[in-house]
C-alpha cells in the first residue's frame, strides 16, 4: 500500500575526484514540466540528504553549493507505489573560473589561488572555533592581528579592509570594534590580496583584505542562533535568518557582545641626551571593558533574470569603560629618585554608526556582461570622558584632569563597474568610484585649580579639529586567457583631496594628491591543478587624519603623541612570483615576494632633556622586505586536516636623516589542525608565531599564540556545542626594543586574562515549495 505522505528520496553529494562528501549542499526537486520548485532539503556535513513526502511524478534534481558547478539530474521518476528511492552518489565538479587559473580545493575551508588574490573559504571547522570576524582573521594565511586588534599582512600594518568590496569604515570608525562585532557565521569567504589588481583600493601598503558575507539564494527560511559564555564576563550572542520566496529574499542578523580584558604594561628608558643621564621606569595594569551590538537587514529583489536591486541597513553601537594605574619613577645615574608618581585614569565612551546601502545589478544578453552600481551612506557619532588623577608625595606633581571628547562623522561611497567580455577569452572591466567624508572632533582638557577647587580649561592641550576628504577614482583592467596562459593588466587613477582645519589654533590647510597605481598579473598553467604566476602592483598609503592632526595627546605625560601635518604619501612597489598546486585532498602555494618603499611612513620617537618622549608619524626613508612564504593544506584520511602557512624574510629600515639603519632576518608561521574524533567530536588547535622584525629605531620581538577547541555535533547535526581556549599559555606579549644615540628603551604590553568560552549553535531551516521564477 502506498504511504499517504508520499515517498522518501535519499542520496549523497560527493566531489570528483575522490568522492569526498560535499557539506551542506542545497538539493532542490524541480518539476520536469516547468522547472518550478516542488520541495528540497540541505545535505548534512557528510553530503547525505533525504527528501520526504515526495508525490509521484517526474522530476529534475538540482544540486548547488558555493565553489561547485550546479549539477542537474534529469529523469528522476517517482512511481505511484514507491516508498523509497535511493539516488546513490551524485557527483559535483569544482567550479571553473573565468581565466582557468583558479583551482578550487575539495572543501570550503581550503584555499583558492586566484590570479591576483588568495581566497579562503570559511568552512565549518573554522566557524566552530570562531565567534567573530577577529577570530576568523587569525586563522587566515599571512594574516595576524596587532596588540590593538588591527589586521596585519606578513607582520605589517597599513592594510585596507573591505566588507563586500566597500570600505569597512562605513560600518564605524574603530576597525577592531567592527571586527569583534561582526558574527563569524555571516562570513562566506575572505580574500587576501598581497599584490592587488587595479580594481581594488589603491591604498594599503601591505595589501587588501576583502570580507565577503553570505548571500543565501535558497527558497524558504533558514538561519542560525549562537550563544557563547566566557570567563571574566566575556559573552556573546548572535542570530541570523534568511527568507526567500519567488523574487524576494530577506536576510537579517543581530549580534551582542560583552568584553572584559585585563593587561599589564612595563617600560624602561635610559635618557642619554641630558648632561646627567636618567632612567624612566613605568609599570602598571589596566582593564578594558566593552559592550557592542551589531545588526543588519538586507532585502534583495530580482525583477527578472537580468535586473536585481538590493537595499541594506546596518547599525552598530558600542560602550567602553577603561581604567589604568601606572607607576612612574625617574632615577638619576647616581641612584637618586628624581620624581615618583602614580597616574590613575578612568574613561568611558559611547558610539554609534548607521549605514544605508543601495545596490543595483544589470546583466546583459552576452555571457558575463554586467553593470553594477553600489552606494553607501554612513553617519556616526561618539563621545567620551576621561578622568586623570596623579598621586605623589611632591606637591608639584599632583594633578587632577578631565578630558571630554565628541566626534561626528559622515561618509558617502558611490561605485559603478562595467564588465564587458570582448571575446570568449578576453574581458575588459572599467569602473568609477567616489568617496567623501567629514569628521568633526572636539577634545577638551581641564586642569583642577587647587586654590579655587574649580576645573580650568587648558587651550594648550585641547583640540577642535575639522577634517574633510574627497577621493575620486577611475580604473580599468584587461584580462586575456589561452589554454595555458592568463593575463590581467590594470591601471587606477586617484584624485585625493584633504581639507584640515585646526580650529583651536586657527591653522587651516589643504592637501592634494594625484596617484597612478598600475598592476600586472601573468599566470602559466602547468597541468590540471598547478600553475605559476607573477604579480606586480604599486600601492599608496595616504596619511590618515589622526596622523596629520598636530594636536598633542598628553594622557601619558612622559610619553606624549602628536600628528605631523608635513606627512607625504608613501608609495610601495610590490612584486611576487609564486607556484600553486591544489587538489581535492590538499596542496601548497610557495612564493617569493618583495616590498619596497623609499618614503615609508612610520612612527618615530624622540626625547627631550627632561626624559619626555614625543611620538609622531614621519616619512623616514627606505623600507625593504623580501623573502619566501608558502601556504600548505592536507587532508589525511578522514581523521586529520591541516592548514598552515609560513615565511622566512628580511626587513630593512634605513634613513640617513633619522640616523636609522636596521636590518633583520625573521621567520613566522601558523598552523591549524582539525581532528575528527569518535562520537561526533572534533578537536582543533591553532598556533601562530611572528618572529622578531626590524622597525624604525629598533626591533619588535617575536610573538607566540596558541588556541585550542573541541566541539560535538548534536540533534542530528543541527546543533553544535564547543569549548574554546584562546592564548592558552598567556604568551601574546608585545615587546619592543628601541636604541638611538639619545635613548634606549624596552617596553612590554600583554593581555593578562586568557579567554575561555563555551558556545552553543543551532541551525534551522526548511526549503519550501513555491512558484515563480527560479532564482
Amino acid at each position: 500500500m502506498v504511504r499517504a505522505d508520499g515517498a522518501k528520496l535519499a542520496g549523497k553529494i560527493v566531489e570528483s575526484p575522490g568522492n569526498a562528501g560535499v557539506s551542506f549542499a542545497t538539493v532542490a526537486l524541480l518539476s520536469s514540466k516547468d522547472s518550478t520548485l516542488s520541495t528540497g532539503s540541505v545535505a548534512d556535513e557528510n553530503g547525505v540528504f533525504t527528501i520526504s513526502n515526495v508525490t509521484s511524478g517526474n522530476y529534475i534534481l538540482r544540486v548547488t553549493n558555493m565553489g561547485y558547478q550546479t549539477r542537474y539530474v534529469p529523469n528522476v521518476s517517482v512511481a505511484t507505489e514507491a516508498n523509497f528511492l535511493d539516488l546513490g552518489n551524485i557527483v559535483m565538479l569544482p567550479e571553473a573560473q573565468k581565466l582557468n587559473e583558479v583551482v578550487v580545493k575539495g572543501e570550503k575551508s581550503m584555499i583558492v589561488d586566484d590570479i591576483d588574490k588568495k581566497i579562503v573559504n570559511i568552512g565549518k571547522d573554522m566557524l566552530a572555533t570562531s565567534n567573530n570576524l577577529s577570530d576568523l582573521l587569525e586563522k587566515v594565511p599571512a594574516v595576524s592581528l596587532d596588540e590593538n586588534g588591527n589586521p596585519q599582512v606578513r607582520g605589517k600594518g597599513n592594510v585596507v579592509v573591505l566588507i563586500d568590496g566597500k570600505p569597512s569604515n562605513l560600518y564605524g570608525s574603530d576597525l577592531p570594534t567592527i571586527l569583534q562585532s561582526f558574527p563569524a557565521n555571516l562570513i562566506e569567504r575572505i580574500d587576501v590580496m598581497t599584490t592587488p589588481s587595479a580594481k581594488y583600493e589603491g591604498e594599503g601598503a601591505s595589501g587588501v583584505i576583502d570580507i565577503i558575507t553570505k548571500k543565501d539564494k535558497i527558497r524558504g527560511t533558514n538561519g542560525t542562533m549562537r550563544v557563547s559564555l566566557g570567563n571574566r564576563n566575556n559573552h556573546n550572542a548572535s542570530g541570523n535568518i534568511s527568507y526567500r520566496a519567488g523574487k524576494l529574499s530577506i536576510n537579517a542578523s543581530l549580534n551582542a557582545q560583552n568584553r572584559n580584558m585585563t593587561w599589564k604594561r612595563n617600560l624602561n628608558r635610559e635618557n642619554f641626551i641630558s648632561e646627567t643621564s636618567s632612567r624612566l621606569e613605568q609599570s602598571g595594569t589596566g582593564e578594558n571593558k566593552g559592550k557592542n551590538a551589531f545588526g543588519r537587514v538586507g532585502i534583495n529583489y530580482d525583477f527578472n533574470e537580468k535586473n536585481a536591486v538590493e537595499v541594506g541597513f546596518n547599525y552598530s553601537a558600542n560602550q567602553n569603560n577603561n581604567g589604568s594605574n601606572l607607576l612612574n619613577e625617574t632615577t638619576l645615574s647616581t641612584g637618586a629618585v628624581q620624581e615618583r608618581f602614580n597616574r590613575i585614569s578612568n574613561s568611558k565612551g559611547n558610539g554609534g554608526n548607521s549605514n544605508f546601502s543601495l545596490d543595483y545589478r544589470r546583466k546583459f544578453n552576452k555571457k558575463d556582461q554586467q553593470l553594477n552600481f553600489t552606494s553607501s551612506y554612513s553617519i556616526g557619532q561618539s563621545d567620551g570622558e576621561s578622568y586623570y588623577t596623579q598621586e605623589s608625595a611632591v606637591d608639584s606633581l599632583l594633578r587632577n584632569q578631565q578630558n571630554f571628547r565628541d566626534n561626528n562623522r559622515k561618509s558617502l561611497f558611490l561605485n559603478t563597474d562595467y564588465t564587458w567580455p570582448i571575446t570568449p577569452k578576453s574581458t575588459f572591466e572599467v569602473g568609477l568610484r567616489s568617496r567623501t567624508s567629514s569628521n568633526d572632533n572636539t577634545n577638551s582638557f581641564y586642569n583642577l585649580n587647587r586654590e579655587t577647587g574649580n576645573y580650568v580649561f587648558d587651550p594648550n592641550i585641547s583640540n577642535i579639529f575639522g577634517y574633510k576628504d574627497a577621493t575620486y577614482t577611475g580604473f580599468m583592467t584587461f584580462s586575456q586567457k589561452t589554454d595555458l596562459w592568463g593575463l590581467r593588466a590594470g591601471l587606477r587613477v586617484t584624485d585625493y583631496n584633504q581639507d584640515i582645519n585646526q580650529i583651536s589654533i586657527n591653522h587651516e590647510f589643504s592637501v592634494h594628491f594625484l596617484t597612478l597605481v598600475p598592476s600586472l598579473a601573468v599566470t602559466r598553467k602547468l597541468g590540471e591543478s598547478a600553475q605559476l604566476k607573477l604579480n606586480y602592483s604599486r600601492r599608496v598609503q595616504r596619511p590618515e587624519a589622526d596622523w596629520l592632526n598636530p594636536y598633542t595627546d598628553v594622557s601619558d605625560p612622559r610619553n606624549i603623541q602628536s600628528g605631523n601635518p608635513n606627512l607625504r604619501p608613501e608609495f610601495t612597489h610590490k612584486a611576487e612570483m609564486g607556484y600553486s598546486s591544489y587538489e581535492a585532498d590538499g596542496g601548497w602555494g610557495p612564493s617569493l615576494f618583495m616590498d619596497y618603499s623609499n618614503n615609508a611612513i612610520t612612527r618615530i620617537r624622540t626625547i627631550d632633556e627632561r626624559g619626555i618622549s614625543l611620538t609622531q608619524f614621519d616619512n623616514v626613508g627606505r623600507e625593504l622586505s623580501y623573502g619566501v612564504e608558502t601556504d600548505f593544506s592536507q587532508k589525511i584520511g578522514d581523521v586529520l586536516k591541516i592548514n598552515a602557512s609560513g615565511r622566512v624574510y628580511r626587513t630593512e629600515v634605513v634613513s640617513q636623516v633619522a640616523q636609522i639603519d636596521n636590518r633583520t632576518w625573521s621567520y613566522s608561521g601558523n598552523l591549524n589542525a582539525f581532528v575528527t574524533l569518535p562520537m561526533d567530536f572534533r578537536a582543533s588547535a591553532y598556533v601562530n608565531y611572528e618572529g622578531p622584525r626590524a622597525i624604525a629605531q629598533g626591533t619588535r620581538e617575536g610573538i607566540f599564540v596558541a588556541n585550542m577547541g573541541i566541539r560535538k555535533d548534536l540533534m542530528e547535526k543541527k546543533a553544535t556545542i564547543s569549548f574554546n581556549v584562546q592564548d592558552i599559555f598567556l604568551s601574546r606579549a608585545y615587546k619592543n626594543q628601541l636604541n638611538t644615540s639619545t635613548y634606549s628603551q624596552n617596553s612590554l604590553w600583554q593581555q593578562t586574562n586568557r579567554l575561555v568560552n563555551m558556545t552553543f549553535q543551532y541551525r534551522f531551516g526548511k526549503i519550501s515549495s513555491g512558484t515563480g521564477d527560479d532564482a
